[in-house]
């Protein structure tokens, strides 16, 4: 029964809640001829007849899936594995733990139009009164995301078929590189955060991030680099699980982790990814760090993991961090 409900029922809540919450897709169809597999969360993107086109965020759906956020965050980065215990030695830990107060959460509007600026994004993301205003709509439009090139197995599209992923992948971490040393960490780093405006005989180029909508929480003490951590583990992490479920080659995973390392080359920041690996970040399934799959929910629809392949994974960034640290 438990086996059941906790695989079985959650899973499914799981995947119902992400569809409905999901309004929108990056609106490739027309200017690169297929569907992107990119979800908008968090509002819908509407276009008007002037061709504006905004991430709106007035909608009933969106307010709950904002409100939602920060509950499911919560537990994205550290939940309690033995709550009983907790609540036993400190009532006042247990109920300020399962307080919405997360590491990481989606910004208001005003929050992430600032966010933009901070990042450099000024002229592609900004205010509007329903939410944020996608100033240059063809990076949404004619932008290829890395997620898309990971998934072009699924899509079927000439244009994604002839990019090499791994150079791809090795152009988005000299990016982030770029991000991080000149504008700070980002707030959240998966395969769909990354999108290329152009693609020159297959070579990608001109790389962007996404709607920066994920803020970290000023009132935890974090620093700087291990925020800059938190965002490469992310990466590591979700680009692990895309690669192996598309090549179901571990030789392939690493090669993939190592391609991140090489080119994002901060050994100050890639210590701490290994540390934060180390200690159970992110909380997922399937090895001895694994919680409550209620707890993992997020972290799940986040990372698209596999808990059957979680330890490998996990153990497999901490010996890649280790290795380069100590080159």
């Amino acid at each position: 029964m438990k086996e059941g409900l906790d695989g079985g029922v959650l899973s499914g809540v799981r995947k119902f809640v992400q569809e409905k919450v999901r309004e929108s897709r990056l609106p490739t169809k027309e200017g690169l001829g297929y569907e992107s597999t990119v979800g908008i969360f968090g509002g819908r993107l509407v276009e008007g007849r002037d061709g504006e086109l905004v991430y709106d965020v007035t909608g009933i759906v969106s307010r709950i899936d904002r409100g939602g956020d920060a509950v499911l965050r919560t537990f994205d980065e550290h939940v309690a594995k033995k709550p009983g215990e907790l609540l036993r030695r400190h009532p006042t830990w247990f109920f300020g733990h399962f307080l919405p107060n997360p590491l990481r959460f989606r910004g208001s509007p005003s929050e992430i139009a600032e966010n933009a600026r901070r990042l450099g994004l000024e002229g592609t993301y900004v205010l509007h009164p329903h939410g944020i205003e996608i100033k240059r709509p063809s990076v949404y439009k004619k932008g290829i995301a890395l997620q898309d090139i990971y998934r072009a197995d699924q899509i079927g599209s000439e244009v994604l078929n002839g990019i090499d992923r791994f150079e791809a992948l090795a152009e988005a971490a000299r990016y982030v590189r770029s991000v991080h040393d000149n504008k700070g960490a980002i707030g959240e780093l998966l395969p769909s955060d990354v999108i290329f405006q152009n693609v020159e005989k297959g070579y990608v180029q001109g790389p962007i991030l996404n709607l920066p909508d994920e803020l970290y929480n000023s009132s935890k003490t974090i620093s700087e680099n291990a925020k800059k951590a938190t965002d490469i583990l992310d990466f590591m992490v979700s680009i692990g699980f895309e690669e192996i479920r598309r090549s179901n080659d571990w030789n392939e995973v690493k090669k993939a982790l190592d391609t991140i390392l090489e080119n994002y080359g901060d050994k100050s920041v890639i210590s701490v990814v290994g540390s934060l690996a180390r200690r159970g970040r992110l909380v997922m399934l399937g090895d001895k760090y694994s919680a409550r799959p209620v707890f993992t929910m997020h972290n799940k629809a986040r990372l698209g993991f596999d808990e059957k392949n979680t330890k490998q994974l996990r153990d497999m960034v901490i010996e890649s961090c280790r290795k380069y640290t100590d080159l």
